[in-house]
């Protein structure tokens, strides 16, 4: 009977700390970690206690605590092994199940991942899901921790503790896991989190060539005003449409968006020519670089990329930016925090410290060519699929060294697919600005990409309204028209983005596009 009290209360306990716990959210180095936890030792383990979250647990002995992102994962590591902690209550209508099953998915890689243990039992009365696997160690990764396993500790039928552990040896070699959640308990938490912001761009520093520096200056200094830019599919290749559309709206787009892909493991058959197309044409590039989906069974490009497989293509493609010469502003692997994007942790063991590896070892690549006319973008989606803590955007962020400009994305989808709504350019991008303004404010942000569709609402006062409000958000210094479409699996179009639908929405683009702000001739 004594045993099934304390059962109760351990379960119990959970659950009222997931529901009722929740700290509220503390901002700036001033607060810092001071007093967010504990850390003693106890015997062969330390034990540790975090007291925004409200647990405690039995930690191996040594570990460093990181809780710079601390309203969505506390870490704990060290050389050999790596701890990350998420705590959440699942929103309505997803289940634990759908929790687990939908973070997990990755393990159907069997190409890339080895499944070695699974199971649910009960530990301490509480249900507990364990996952563990592997991969093979990746070449250039150093230290790469290959061996994983998740823990999901489940309470009442909506909170979830998600215990995230690696090492770069098997775990009998190296004192295993289940002590993480042998004795976890919780308790009220009595601290604020504290999330980390990012620092300023130092242009001083950067290592910029002189026609850069100008750039970044001209476009992305505090006093820039709003530029716009498009993406045309032809373009930067073919320049007939993009022209037919700027001599319609009487407007010239100063910036370009587009997409390049791993094309073969040796060298982009068209970068050179769209680099110089662009400039020759007056257009600073957006160029993006994306791995893509392989076939079944050929794993993950991501894998391949940070086993040296690529490394002939990445130092080609290096070198031919470098040789430009020009500004470029380089997009690497954005959307990551999207389950449709081969790179995000979604497809490679939950692990977001696989895409900060990709994106660093690129960037290394690129100053190893001497490319001083970088401008880095940064660019997560406005949501993140799936919405779970371990796949939040802050947990992308490879360093604010990295990271010049921060850029946001977010689409109006429209209704044409069931459950979708439609959704104002306000209603999209005031939650997203305000969050992004809050962890990453100190640097230019843009938007990267965005539209609205036509089905389910009126495109042209859409567009209206979002010319109204993109002006409030003034450390958004660029915006980008996505000129396009999205097919569904039938070939028909799903999602009209383009710019020039109707001639209403071609007069709206071209009197807004070409108005003068407000006092334009006092300080023009």
């Amino acid at each position: 009977m004594k045993h099934k009290i304390i059962t109760y209360f351990f379960c119990y306990a959970i659950a009222i700390t997931l529901i009722f716990g929740l700290a509220p959210l503390a901002y700036g180095a001033e607060n810092g970690q001071s007093g967010l936890y504990s850390l003693e030792p106890a015997g062969v383990y330390d034990k540790f206690q975090n007291y925004v979250d409200g647990y405690s647990m039995m930690v191996d002995s040594g570990l460093l605590v990181d809780m710079n992102n601390s309203e969505v994962c506390t870490v704990l590591e060290n050389d050999h092994k790596r701890i990350e902690i998420y705590k959440e209550t699942l929103p309505s209508g997803v289940s634990q199940e759908a929790y687990m099953n939908y973070s997990n998915q990755f393990i159907l890689n069997t190409a890339d991942h080895t499944k070695e243990y699974e199971t649910k039992t009960k530990i301490n009365g509480c249900t507990v899901h364990i996952l563990q696997w592997s991969r093979e160690k990746l070449a250039r990764v150093n230290n790469d921790k290959n061996y994983y396993a998740s823990i999901e500790i489940l309470s009442g039928t909506r909170d979830v503790i998600t215990i995230f552990v690696k090492a770069d040896t098997p775990f009998y070699m190296n004192g295993g896991y289940l002590h993480l959640v042998n004795q976890f308990s919780t308790f009220a938490p009595s601290k604020f989190a504290y999330q980390k912001q990012a620092e300023a761009v130092s242009v001083a520093g950067r290592g910029w060539n002189q026609e850069t520096k100008d750039v970044f200056e001209k476009y992305f200094s505090g006093d820039s005003s709003l530029q716009w830019g498009i993406f045309e599919p032809s373009a930067p290749d073919d320049f007939t449409q993009l022209r037919h559309l700027e001599t319609e709206m009487e407007y010239e787009f100063p910036f370009l968006l587009n997409y390049t892909s791993f094309e073969n493991k040796y060298k982009h058959p068209n970068l050179a020519y769209r680099l110089e197309n662009a400039q020759k044409n007056n257009k600073i590039l957006e160029l993006t670089l994306q791995t893509s989906w392989t076939a079944s069974g050929e794993g993950n490009m991501v894998y391949d990329v940070l086993d040296g497989e690529y490394d002939e293509f990445i130092k080609d493609y290096a070198k031919t930016v470098s040789d430009f010469n020009h500004p470029v502003l380089f997009r690497l692997g954005n959307e990551m925090n999207g389950d449709w994007c081969p790179y995000s942790s979604y497809n490679t063991s939950k692990d977001t410290l696989i895409f900060k590896e990709f994106y660093r070892y690129i960037y290394k690549i690129f100053e190893e060519a001497g490319a001083d006319n970088v401008i880095w973008v940064w660019n997560p989606n406005g949501k993140s699929f799936p919405d779970f803590e371990w796949n939040d955007a802050v947990m992308y962020y490879p360093g604010d060294e990295y990271v010049d400009i921060v850029g946001l994305t977010a689409y109006n989808t429209g209704t044409y697919y069931p459950g979708e709504n439609w959704t104002s350019f306000q209603e999209l991008y005031d939650p997203l600005y305000s969050e992004a303004m809050r962890i990453y404010g100190k640097k230019p942000m843009m938007i990267t990409e965005f539209a609205s569709s036509s089905i389910g609402g009126d495109k042209n006062q859409w567009i209206k309204d979002m010319f109204s409000r993109i002006e409030s958000y003034e450390n958004i210094k660029v915006a980008i028209w996505w000129d396009g479409c999205d097919w569904d699996a039938y070939g028909n179009i799903a999602r009209p983005y383009f710019i020039d639908e109707t001639p209403a929405i071609i007069k709206t683009f071209k009197e807004l596009l070409n108005k003068r702000p407000l006092f334009w001739d006092v300080y023009a």
